[in-house]
């Protein structure tokens, strides 16, 4: 027997390790297979095709160090659970007729805010959580048109129920097609949800969707002032742009955010943001604001990332965030 089954392992493991997405791919079609005669092999096949669709898709993107493990329970309601103790995503779904990219849909939807931060579902309105997490999850998954359908779906159910949030889905779509939603929304609404936690405050509600009006009119070029003071949300966005102008814009750059300070004193980030041939002219405004704050006594952590986004109806674009976090008293 073994003298059959020998060579036959051996390959399957040449295999595996030489192709693994394609081999768990393959691993994936499988289970889905058995699952039609087994409620067991059918979580085992949720489980299975959302981790390597979270995988495969966010990680990267996510700057995912590791990425949890997902399980996926039956129960009365779509809920989730982490255990960072065993770093477990538990997406509970609703036992019921659904189809198979219905489930997988809405547990990818429920799963995404996990990779950022258990505390965003505790801190934030859900249905407004539930709508970030399938905007983005529906951006990044193209290639899978069937549950590109079906998360589209589940959107309409939960804005039929709150018909609110059409206008704050709109401003999100606008807001990413500028690769703000991952670089300023969603860091300030982690930071702010952690720092919060446990104490739910309805304000929040409010000053983040003041903080997606703010982001949406920065886009739509509304005459404004890129700054947010609240009691929770205290940012403000300096865009470099124009290169023909880059040289005389630098130091308005640095009085804007001076007096930007001045009139918010509790200021707590500052970003830095821009394009293309832009990028140059930023990187040398990051190292003229950092010297101004540090000459005011100020100690400012300064995160930098240069990567390939979409900007203004272009899929890759080089892009550059600089995000100046002020010390609070």
């Amino acid at each position: 027997m073994w003298g059959v089954l020998g060579p036959a392992v051996f390959i399957i493991t040449i295999l595996y390790f030489l192709y693994p997405e394609k081999f768990e791919r393959f691993a994936i079609h499988l289970i889905w297979l058995v699952s039609r005669f087994s409620a067991l092999y059918e979580k085992i096949a949720l489980s299975r095709e959302v981790s390597y669709i979270v995988s495969a898709s966010f990680a990267k993107s996510l700057n995912l160090k590791e990425v949890p493990k997902i399980v996926i329970e039956w129960g009365e309601e779509d809920r989730v659970l982490s255990d960072l103790r065993r770093n477990q995503i538990i997406i509970v779904l609703k036992r019921g007729k659904r189809y198979r990219y219905e489930n997988v849909a809405r547990a990818i939807v429920k799963a995404l805010p996990e990779l950022f931060a258990h505390e965003l579902r505790v801190m934030y309105d859900t249905a407004l959580i539930d709508v970030l997490s399938a905007h983005m999850a529906r951006s990044a998954l193209m290639n899978y048109p069937d549950i590109v359908r079906a998360i589209n779906e589940y959107l309409d159910e939960v804005l039929k129920e709150r018909g609110d949030l059409r206008d704050i889905l709109s401003m999100i779509i606008s807001i990413d097609d500028q690769s703000l939603f991952t670089r300023v929304l969603i860091p300030e609404m982690t930071e702010v949800a952690q720092l919060r936690y446990p104490h739910r405050d309805p304000q929040l509600d409010t000053e983040i969707k003041e903080l997606i009006k703010l982001l949406h009119d920065i886009v739509k070029g509304v005459d404004r002032t890129p700054m947010l003071c609240g009691n929770y949300f205290r940012v403000l966005i300096v865009r470099v742009a124009r290169p023909e102008k880059v040289r005389e814009m630098l130091e308005p750059h640095i009085k804007f955010a001076e007096h930007s300070l001045r009139d918010c004193p509790i200021l707590r980030t500052i970003y830095i943001l821009a394009a293309g041939k832009n990028i140059v002219a930023a990187k040398a405004l990051k190292i003229l604001l950092e010297n101004e704050l540090r000459d005011k006594g100020l100690s400012p952590k300064i995160e930098e990332q240069e990567y390939i986004g979409r900007y203004r109806g272009k899929p890759t674009m080089k892009l550059y965030t600089c995000r100046i976090t002020l010390p609070q008293q």
